[in-house]
């Protein structure tokens, strides 16, 4: 991830980053929520060519989505986001991006009533998240409320957030996320009990050697068949650079 632009306007102080070699270029607050590596990470886990529908549940500022987007040229991306700001940004992106014709913004609450049929009664292909890592309690709550909410479980605990992929995608059609691996055991529960079966687990380790810090997780409305757990994936060498590994899931140059 580079920056390459530096701007102040109604939405506040921003930088224009560019990702996936270049394929991809995001405005973002300088102060307040800023995406990690994560979301890039999970939008290489995702496995199978894509041609239609692809939701991006807590958005942010689209990076998921677009990232889709721009890996899957056939797909249709709704990016649903509950804070306004962000909600705006991920507009600004995909403008920025000339993805006008393939992806949209639901400004809304996963949880409200009407929101499913502000997605059109749901049937995604792919539902994806980057969601809140922590509960409440744990922790220290940013004072940012924007950042707080993306941070924190305030508005969006796991098991609703499962369960709103749930209702969301179609049969056959898959869940993907990227969460804290301390939290495997609590995302397995969940998807469990809304009767997501696994398929697919890979563990994330910052080096070699140390424990794992993130899990990332595909499961299948209707899936019958075995859980493939996926050799990890090491971010760092000892001496800092990215990894061969990790450089090919970031978009890195080699």
């Amino acid at each position: 991830m580079s920056a390459i632009g530096l701007q102040t306007d109604s939405l506040g102080e921003l930088t224009c980053d560019s990702i996936l070699r270049g394929r991809l270029r995001l405005w973002q607050p300088v102060v307040g929520y800023r995406f990690s590596i994560d979301p890039l990470l999970l939008i290489d886990f995702v496995s199978e060519t894509l041609s239609g529908q692809i939701a991006d549940l807590g958005a942010g500022v689209g990076v998921v989505g677009l990232g889709l987007a721009r890996r899957f040229e056939r797909s249709q991306v709704t990016l649903v986001e509950l804070q306004p700001r962000l909600a705006e940004l991920s507009r600004r992106n995909i403008t920025e991006n000339l993805l006008t014709e393939r992806c949209q913004v639901v400004e809304a609450d996963l949880l409200a009533p009407g929101t499913r049929k502000l997605l059109s009664g749901g049937g995604f292909d792919l539902v994806a998240s980057c969601p809140p890592y922590y509960p409440v309690g744990h922790g220290g709550i940013n004072p940012d409320s924007e950042e707080a909410i993306a941070r924190h479980e305030l508005r969006l605990p796991l098991p609703k957030l499962v369960g709103a992929a749930k209702r969301l995608v179609g049969f056959r059609g898959r869940v993907a996320f990227v969460y804290p691996s301390p939290r495997l055991s609590e995302l397995l529960v969940a998807l469990h009990e809304h009767h997501l079966p696994v398929r697919r687990l890979r563990l994330v380790h910052p080096h070699v050697g140390e424990p794992a810090q993130r899990v990332m997780i595909e499961a299948q409305k209707g899936y019958r068949g075995g859980l493939l757990i996926e050799p990890p994936l090491y971010i760092r060498e000892a001496d800092g650079r990215y990894t061969a590994q990790a450089r090919r899931a970031l978009g890195e140059p080699d």
